[in-house]
């Protein structure tokens, strides 16, 4: 509606929610995994548009290379300060709690930790980069937005189920 009112207005809009992330067989694995690491964590998970669920097509969720890909990827993202040129992903803007805390340190049944979040030192504002397998339909990790640097992964049977996962979420 904006920009049909004002069609030369500058506008930056940006998506909310539970964001989701569809890879399919047919995909580039590496391009995808670069891409969702990228969308995930660069902004340590805390932008509304930041992926924060992975559906994969089961050839792709089988896969033990792009499992150990994706893990490494998200492993070697510099975790610190935002005044070193080294880091990737810098401090939370506040310590976690509610439902980022439980994200970040609670599995649901049937999910492992493709790679455990791990706060950085005795800084509460600092957390690596976790990625929950296992993520089932309509479980918490799936229907909430936790805002940091959580990402849960899901398994779709086709394409039309992956996008049936991700409109479920209500952000779809």
């Amino acid at each position: 509606d904006i920009l049909k009112n004002k069609p030369d207005a500058w506008l930056a809009a940006e998506t909310g929610g539970k964001n989701g992330v569809i890879v399919s067989a047919m995909s580039d694995r590496d391009q995808a995994i670069k891409n969702v690491i990228h969308s995930a964590f660069s902004n340590t998970g805390q932008k509304c548009s930041a992926a924060s669920l992975l559906i994969l097509e089961e050839e792709v969720y089988d896969d033990p290379h792009f499992k150990k890909q994706l893990v490494d990827a998200a492993r070697s993202f510099k975790v610190g300060s935002a005044w070193a040129f080294e880091s990737k992903m810098g401090a939370l803007i506040k310590a976690p709690s509610g439902d980022l805390y439980k994200a970040l340190t609670t599995l649901e049944e049937m999910e492992e930790w493709a790679l455990k979040p791990r706060q950085v030192g005795e800084n509460p504002y600092l957390w690596r980069p976790g990625i929950k397998y296992g993520v089932r339909p309509r479980s918490y990790t799936h229907m909430t937005e936790f805002f940091g640097p959580v990402l849960g992964v899901m398994v779709a049977e086709n394409l039309d189920q992956a996008i049936e996962l991700v409109n479920m979420t209500g952000y779809g």
